[in-house]
């Protein structure tokens, strides 16, 4: 996130990893979702919010469930999957007004919920050459059966047959 590649670029060694550029992708999701959709990248509808009245007025437009992101890096807890109205109004609160998760929370995407598994795919790229590493599965929720609230990560698997 902080350019070490580019650091290391410019010294003339050679480094393994993304610009400071390519990692705005992982660092700011509102970045992202704005790069998906500049690109015409499928993705699920949204809109970047930095005030509570404007976010709320758009979670009332929308309804539950929804999905409410803090745009920087918080540990792998940004992302609140709200069921209904009420934990998805606490969320923009908690975020964008209560400092749940510090500068990551200070800009919020509110984003369509879509019903299904997640899945990761695993891909080096170097501008040229694409090659396919592999697919893995992410289980984030602390309860059995993927219920309760995210965390960081309670464990994945890989070679996933889809």
């Amino acid at each position: 996130m902080k350019g070490v590649v580019d650091t290391f670029r410019a010294a003339g060694l050679k480094i393994f990893g993304p610009t400071a550029g390519a990692a705005q992708l992982e660092g700011s999701k509102a970045f992202t979702k704005d790069f998906l959709a500049r690109h015409n990248i499928p993705t699920a509808e949204y809109q970047n919010f930095t005030e509570v009245e404007p976010a709320l007025a758009y979670l009332r437009e929308k309804g539950a469930p929804i999905v409410i992101k803090a745009d920087g890096l918080a540990a792998g807890k940004g992302v609140i999957v709200a069921m209904t109205l009420e934990e998805a109004e606490a969320a923009v609160h908690d975020m964008l007004a209560g400092n749940a998760f510090g500068d990551a929370g200070h800009r919020i995407v509110i984003e369509e919920f879509l019903d299904g598994e997640e899945a990761s795919f695993i891909v080096m790229v170097d501008g040229e050459h694409v090659l396919p590493m592999a697919t893995s599965q992410d289980h984030k929720r602390v309860g059995d059966k993927d219920t309760g609230p995210n965390t960081g990560g309670m464990g994945a698997y890989s070679l996933r047959q889809w």
